[in-house]
C-alpha cells in the first residue's frame, strides 16, 4: 500500500520532501502544511468539528523508504489499464457532480442576497421619497405661518381687530369671472374640430385596443398605503391618491414621479388639467398646486359638509367644487389664495353625488342620489335643465371632448351615454350587470372614440357610436380610478397599493 499525503494527494514514496504526521494521525508532506498552517492561523486543518491549534513543534518526522515500488500487477494488461482509467474517469464525475451541486447552491444563495439588495434600495428611496415630501410640507407651513405673522404684525391696532369677510354671490358670477369664461369658451370652441381631428388621428383602432393587456405596474404610493382612491390624466401626467395622504403625479411618457402633493386628511378627490392639479381631502381642505413642480398657489378650507369632487375649470383661474349639500362652488385663483366667488343652488332639497365641467366651461354637471343630472349654465347663470332615466343614484360623471356626449355610472352597475344637443340616452351598458357589479369610475379618451368604465369585477373599454365591448380585462380588486395616456390606459383600485398600465405588447 503506498502512502500519499492528505493535504495534495501526492505520493509520499516517490517524494523527496520531509513527511511529518500530525497528531490526530494524519501524514502530509511538511512544507504543505505548514503552509496551510500559515494560512489558517495556525489551527489543524483536519479537526473539522472543533478547532484544534497546531504548531510545528507538535509534528512528528517520518522517515520513509524512496524506494521506487514496481508498477501493480494488474497495471501490466490493457484490460487492466482501461478498468484503472474507467475508476478514475468515475471518480471525476462524482467530484463534478459535487462541484456543480456547490455552484448552484452559490447561485441560489447570490440570488437571494441580490433581491434582499434589491427591496433595501426600494426601502431607501421610498423613505427618501417621504422625506422629501416632508421637508416641503415644512416649508410650506413655515413660509405660510411667517407670512401671516408678518402682515399680523405689519397691520394697525384698528386693523387687526376688524376682519372683513367676502360674501360669496348666489347663483350669479362676477362680471370679471364671467367674462374670463366666456373668452375660454370662445376660444376651445373655435379649436375643437381641430382638437379632435388631431387627437382622432393618433388614436388607436379598434383592433388595437381589444388586444390591451397589462404591461406593467407601478408602485409609487407609501408603505403604509392600503387603497389608491382616484385619478385623473391629461397628457402624459396621472395624478392619484390614496388612503397614505398623498397624491402623486407622474409622467408616463418620462416614467418618473415628477412631485408628491401631501394632504390634510385622506384625499377624497383630484383633478389635473394643463398647469394646475387640485385636491380635496375628507376634512374639507382644497389645496390647488402646480402641475410643473408642485408648489402651492392656493388653498382654502370649507366647513364639514362632505366634499364630492373638485375640478379644474378650462380658465385654469377657477376651481369648481361640488359639496353633498347640493351647492356647486366657483372658486377663484389668485394672489397665492383660493376664495368662493359665488354659490349654485337649486330650490329644492338634493344630494349631490358626482360632478364634472363642460370641455368648453361653460356647464357643469353634478349627478344626485335620485338618478337626476343637474346641468347648471354659468353663462346664464342657472339650473339649464334636469335629466333623469330610472331612480339608482349616480356614482361618476364624465364628459367626451367633443362636447355633446356624457357617460354617467349608477348604483345599479349601469351605464348610460347621454346626447347632450337632444339631452336624451343615445346608448345603456352593463344593464344587466353581466360586465361588472359596480361602477366608480368612467372616462372618455382625448379623441372621444372610446370610453371606458371600471368597477367591481375589472375595466371595459367600449367604442363610441357603436356601444359594444371592444375589450373587457377582469381585475381582482374595484378599480377605483381610470387614466388614459399616450400609450394605453392607467387604472388604480381598492385594496391595492400599484398602478396597472394597459397597452399592446
Amino acid at each position: 500500500m503506498s502512502l500519499t499525503c492528505e493535504l495534495s494527494g501526492e505520493p509520499i514514496a516517490t517524494s523527496k520532501e520531509t513527511i511529518v504526521a500530525t497528531p490526530s494521525g494524519r501524514i502530509c508532506i511538511k512544507r504543505i502544511l505548514l503552509q496551510k498552517l500559515t494560512e489558517n492561523g495556525g489551527m489543524d486543518p483536519f479537526e473539522t468539528i472543533r478547532e484544534r491549534p497546531l504548531s510545528e513543534d507538535q509534528l512528528i518526522e517520518l522517515k520513509i523508504n524512496n524506494t521506487v515500488v514496481p508498477p501493480r500487477p494488474q497495471a501490466t494488461s490493457l484490460p487492466n489499464l482501461l478498468s484503472l482509467i474507467q475508476n478514475e474517469y468515475d471518480a471525476l464525475v462524482l467530484e463534478l457532480f459535487e462541484t456543480r451541486k456547490a455552484l448552484e447552491d452559490t447561485r441560489r444563495e447570490l440570488s437571494q442576497a441580490l433581491y434582499q439588495n434589491d427591496a433595501a434600495v426600494r426601502v431607501v428611496a421610498r423613505l427618501a421619497m417621504e422625506k422629501d415630501a416632508i421637508q416641503h410640507e415644512l416649508e410650506r407651513w413655515n413660509a405660510s405661518v411667517g407670512a401671516a405673522s408678518k402682515e399680523t404684525n405689519d397691520e394697525p391696532e384698528s386693523k387687526r381687530r376688524k376682519v372683513v369677510v367676502d360674501t360669496p354671490l348666489s347663483n350669479d358670477l362676477p362680471e370679471k369671472d364671467l367674462a374670463e369664461m366666456v373668452d375660454t369658451w370662445k376660444r376651445l370652441h373655435s379649436q375643437r374640430k381641430p382638437m379632435l381631428k388631431a387627437a382622432s388621428a393618433n388614436a388607436p383602432p379598434r383592433e388595437t385596443v381589444a388586444s390591451y393587456t397589462k404591461t406593467t405596474t407601478k408602485n409609487w404610493h407609501k408603505s403604509t398605503c392600503r387603497n389608491v382612491l382616484c385619478m385623473a390624466s391629461h397628457g402624459d401626467l396621472l395624478a392619484t391618491a390614496a388612503d397614505d395622504k398623498q397624491v402623486v403625479v407622474y409622467s408616463s411618457e418620462d416614467e418618473i414621479v415628477k412631485f408628491t402633493i401631501s394632504t390634510k386628511g385622506i384625499p377624497s378627490c383630484v383633478d389635473i388639467y394643463e398647469s394646475l392639479v387640485v385636491v380635496g381631502d375628507n376634512k374639507g381642505h382644497v389645496v390647488v398646486c402646480s402641475s410643473n413642480d408642485g408648489s402651492t398657489l392656493g388653498e382654502i378650507t370649507l366647513n364639514d359638509t362632505q366634499m364630492v369632487n373638485c375640478k379644474v375649470h378650462p380658465t385654469t383661474k377657477h376651481i369648481c367644487i361640488v359639496r353633498s349639500d347640493g351647492q356647486v362652488l366657483v372658486c377663484a385663483l389668485g394672489e397665492g389664495k383660493l376664495s368662493i366667488v359665488t354659490e349654485f343652488k337649486g330650490d329644492q332639497p338634493v344630494e349631490y353625488t358626482c360632478g364634472a365641467v363642460h370641455p368648453d366651461g361653460l356647464l357643469y354637471a353634478a349627478g344626485t342620489s335620485t338618478g337626476e343630472i343637474h346641468m347648471w349654465d354659468f353663462k346664464n347663470r342657472n339650473l339649464a335643465s334636469t335629466m333623469k332615466d330610472g331612480d339608482d343614484s349616480v356614482t361618476t360623471i364624465s364628459f367626451s371632448d367633443n362636447g355633446y356626449h356624457l357617460a354617467t355610472g349608477h348604483a345599479s352597475a349601469k351605464v348610460r351615454f347621454w346626447d347632450l344637443r337632444k339631452q336624451e340616452i343615445i346608448a345603456t351598458m352593463n344593464g344587466d350587470g353581466s360586465l361588472l357589479q359596480s361602477i366608480s369610475s368612467i372616462s372618455y379618451d382625448p379623441s372621444g372614440k372610446y370610453a371606458a368604465f371600471g368597477g367591481k369585477g375589472g375595466l371595459v373599454v367600449t367604442t363610441v357610436k357603436d356601444w359594444g365591448t371592444t375589450l373587457k380585462i377582469e381585475v381582482d380588486n374595484p378599480v377605483s380610478g381610470i387614466g388614459w395616456t399616450k400609450r394605453g390606459l392607467a387604472t388604480c383600485s381598492e385594496r391595492e397599493q400599484v398602478i396597472s398600465f394597459y397597452g399592446s405588447s
